[in-house]
């Protein structure tokens, strides 16, 4: 049980917190941005001027995941248009995609191991549950939750860099679920992501895990082979020479990473 000064001061810091939070709005997101991926009914002009609305180093990395998106579904070339990127993508990942290299922008370098980990989480994810036969919307919600896991944590983070102050690990293990359930209602991000991250038992369905299952397996996973830089070792099969059209799950994962601008983070060592 916390003592009534290390209340106060938990009170206190929340507040500074949320001021913080209040003060960011978007993160420096156009509402209209969020409005036009939310709109099912939005228009290929309204979908094409997002270009224009979002920061030129978001909308870089989105041409670049798209690009590897779109050889996968294709096998050669990358999108044209900016419809195509999200076309390539979807409304929904793009979306989030956008609200969370908004939120990792605002992380010091000292805080990159979260965002290198929370998009390696979400790959782990994504790849185990479509390994484990996941329908496409399970697997699009392993990818979300694994991307997201930390949202709190992220938030503490951030504030971090902002104040140039030390937080314990103890606050934020009390406060990440609450700070991570303020940027979901800001974004109007999915339900399910606030009872992912206020789950603490592993959750499984009759035969098979459950979708937050997956998830927490492969943060798991990316606590083991992560280090303090931030850097994740992989050691697989890898295709021999440049013109090698074959692929394995390395050969995956380091293309992701470059293309989210995070390839440096990744060594792989070949077997």
């Amino acid at each position: 049980m916390e003592s009534a000064p290390a209340e106060k001061q938990d009170r206190e810091l929340l507040a500074a917190i949320e001021e913080y939070l209040a003060g960011e709005g978007n993160f420096g997101i156009d509402p209209q941005v969020l409005a036009i991926l939310d709109d099912l009914e939005a228009s290929k002009s309204e979908i094409a001027s997002i270009e224009n609305l979002i920061d030129e180093m978001i909308a870089i990395r989105l041409r670049k995941l798209a690009g590897a998106v779109f050889r996968g579904m294709t096998g050669h070339g990358k999108p044209k248009t900016f419809n195509d990127v999200i076309a390539s993508l979807g409304t929904q990942p793009a979306k989030n995609f956008i609200i969370a290299i908004a939120l990792f922008s605002r992380l010091g370098t000292e805080h990159v191991k979260l965002e290198t980990g929370s998009c390696a989480v979400s790959l782990f994810a994504k790849m185990i549950a479509e390994q484990m036969g996941f329908d496409r919307s399970a697997v699009e919600k392993a990818a979300l939750g694994g991307l997201f896991l930390n949202l709190g944590k992220i938030v503490i983070a951030m504030y971090q860099s902002a104040a140039k102050i030390d937080i314990d690990a103890g606050f934020a293990e009390r406060h990440q679920r609450y700070l991570a359930s303020k940027i979901i209602a800001q974004f109007n991000l999915p339900e399910f992501l606030e009872e992912m991250i206020r789950e603490d038992t592993l959750v499984l369905q009759r035969r098979s895990f459950s979708v937050t299952g997956i998830v927490f397996l492969a943060q798991a996973l990316v606590d083991r082979i992560i280090d303090e830089a931030g850097v994740i070792r992989i050691k697989s099969p890898m295709p021999e020479g440049k013109d090698n059209l074959e692929v394995s799950l390395g050969s995956m994962f380091f293309e992701y990473f470059i293309q989210i601008g995070l390839g440096r983070f990744v060594k792989i060592i070949p077997c």
